[in-house]
């Protein structure tokens, strides 16, 4: 089997790169870092809510503070190339593979998460 390549990003690709919060994420600051709220809402667990089990209707999903540096600065406008530069100010160390460490948080918390979503080119704006 052949090892597939992936395409190295530029700059210009990290600058289309814009994602907006969902609407529907609840979650709260405090003292600088996001927690987010996910309600525990699916019919089984209401189910067993019923039958007196103790699962709780909402679970926490606390982020370090590099995730919630990066997820306060998303909001429809930035892109992944203003954050990166933005996130190398505020952490330093955080220089070394800043960007592809950025990109693939990014696409956990959209693809997998869904706590992000991507504006279209057509619909961003501008800064």
């Amino acid at each position: 089997m052949a090892k597939r390549r992936s395409k190295e990003l530029t700059e210009e690709d990290l600058k289309q790169l814009v994602f907006q919060k969902n609407p529907q994420v609840k979650f709260k600051r405090k003292a600088g870092i996001i927690t987010i709220i996910r309600e525990q809402n699916h019919p089984i667990q209401k189910f067993f809510r019923k039958m007196h089990m103790r699962i709780p209707e909402e679970s926490y999903l606390e982020l370090d503070p590099y995730c919630s540096f990066v997820f306060s600065k998303i909001n429809g406008r930035r892109n992944a190339y203003d954050i990166g530069r933005e996130l190398v100010e505020k952490f330093p160390e955080a220089d070394q593979f800043r960007y592809t460490r950025l990109i693939l948080f990014l696409q956990q918390i959209e693809n997998v998460d869904h706590l992000i979503e991507r504006v279209p080119s057509s619909e961003q704006k501008i800064a």
